[in-house]
């Protein structure tokens, strides 16, 4: 079977507690593009209630529940109707049908079985699949029709074929990824990614020049242009996530994304690629992905940049396209490629050291830290992606945040975004003027992290709870 008569089917899966196990079966009718996706779960310990949704666009997509039932083993009973609906916000935005399982009890299976006709321009792409989930459920169990130049990356299953079908079984609790892909490789998943943007791109409606014109006002630096082209997009435009799930790379005519205000993060990438075009600034759009798949697929790619002059800008809500933080506990960092990376995990020693070297007579002190584990990626956490004047305000915040009234005025520091080597940071500055006791404690930092670190005191002295040279 051709590539090109298979449908495009996309999901990223991670199974919530309430699942002790799952097993998906993907059919297709390549000839009339659609697609069938039969799932069969049991519910877990703390089931009772359980909603299942399925994202789709409805200018290209017919989504429909062919069944949806559960109950224990031998007593299925139908979902009931009102427990099943189409969910969407206003006209343009992507709707997703829900189906919610109510009054479920540990040992209950569950069924529902959706089947997706899609008319958009990906739909012959071929098949890609993602399942991705830690220690629960217990088994995970995902079959599909043994085709052609279908490529498997796994880690935690085995694989069977039977009947001209492929099963893939999970054989490890810790964690399971699994990876189905019919793309000949990564040039071609670009292609998919970037195939309608290029496209769009080449347009010029008069709006576009417009926006370029006023990005370009005052005769500005191409850097200066560029950064009003992104400011006036993120004011201009309200941003939606990718839509559909299935097919979200579309990008439609740059004078729609302008007329509707609204825009994808791929749609808002396009955008600024086709203002810096205008302003004779060549900036492709370069996609991103912090799931780096086994196998060749378009799955796990959100986050959209233009390449202008060497740099990356992202057109979104994200202030730094080179290190973010969207939980208390991750630092995303951007890699060479595009590739997002999650900061390494938490490490056995979770030590540093704050060496202190401070000098009244003169005025002056030096702060020398050396890190590892935890104290590593607090560091980069706080400073990754800022330039100088705005790190030395940021350890400013930091000493005043510690009672520690020290005045910084310059600072080096190790490449925080090579994960290499453990951070370093040395910081030199000048120490507030005060009588003979004029400090009561000694100076230490607060990291708002639970761990040991040494500190360490050159030419001072300690005595009666005081310090002094």
């Amino acid at each position: 079977m051709m590539i090109s008569s298979l449908i495009l089917i996309a999901g990223i899966l991670s199974a919530p507690s309430r699942y002790t196990s799952v097993d998906v079966e993907i059919n297709w009718n390549g000839s009339q593009r659609e697609t069938t996706v039969h799932y069969r779960a049991i519910a877990g310990d703390d089931g009772r209630f359980l909603r299942v949704t399925r994202d789709f666009d409805p200018e290209y997509m017919d989504i429909e529940v062919l069944n949806s039932s559960y109950g224990f083993p031998g007593q299925p009973r139908d979902v009931p109707e009102w427990a099943v609906d189409t969910l969407t916000g206003s006209e343009g935005w992507p709707r997703a049908l829900v189906i919610a399982f109510p009054g479920l009890r540990p040992g209950m299976i569950m069924e529902w079985t959706f089947r997706v006709r899609d008319s958009g321009q990906l739909a012959e792409k071929g098949l890609f699949y993602a399942y991705i989930a830690d220690g629960e459920p217990d088994t995970i169990s995902v079959s599909c029709p043994d085709i052609d130049n279908l490529a498997v990356g796994q880690i935690g299953f085995t694989e069977t074929t039977r009947r001209n079908r492929r099963t893939f079984s999970s054989i490890d609790e810790e964690y399971r990824e699994l990876w189905l892909s019919t793309a000949s490789g990564w040039e071609e998943v670009l292609g998919i990614l970037l195939e309608s943007s290029r496209v769009s791109s080449m347009e010029t409606p008069p709006d576009l020049r417009e926006a370029a014109i006023e990005a370009g006002a005052a005769g500005a630096l191409p850097r200066m242009r560029i950064s009003r082209g992104r400011v006036l997009i993120t004011e201009s435009l309200q941003l939606v996530p990718l839509p559909g799930g299935d097919a979200g790379f579309a990008v439609r005519s740059l004078q729609e994304i302008l007329d509707s205000r609204r825009a994808t993060p791929i749609e808002a990438a396009t955008l600024l690629s086709a203002m810096c075009r205008v302003m004779s600034v060549d900036a492709p759009v370069i996609p991103a992905t912090d799931i780096l798949p086994l196998v060749p697929s378009p799955l796990g790619f959100y986050r959209f940049f233009i390449l202008a002059d060497g740099e990356l800008e992202e057109p979104s809500e994200y202030l730094s396209p080179a290190g973010w933080v969207d939980a208390p506990d991750t630092l995303w960092l951007l890699l060479p490629g595009g590739i997002l990376a999650e900061m390494p995990p938490v490490e056995e020693s979770e030590t540093g050291t704050e060496e202190w070297d401070i000098s009244p007579s003169r005025g002056d002190f030096t702060l020398s830290i050396q890190t590892e584990g935890g104290f590593d990626r607090e560091l980069r956490r706080k400073l990754a992606g800022m330039n100088t004047e705005d790190i030395l305000l940021t350890i400013s915040d930091w000493f005043r945040f510690s009672s520690v009234y020290f005045y910084p005025k310059s600072v080096e520091l190790s490449d925080l975004f090579d994960l290499t080597e453990p951070a370093w940071i040395i910081v030199r500055g000048v120490v507030p003027p005060a009588g003979d006791n004029w400090m009561e404690t000694a100076p230490s930092l607060n990291w708002s992290w639970e761990g040991v670190i040494t500190r360490d005191y050159v030419n001072v002295q300690f005595g009666n709870g005081t310090i002094s040279r």
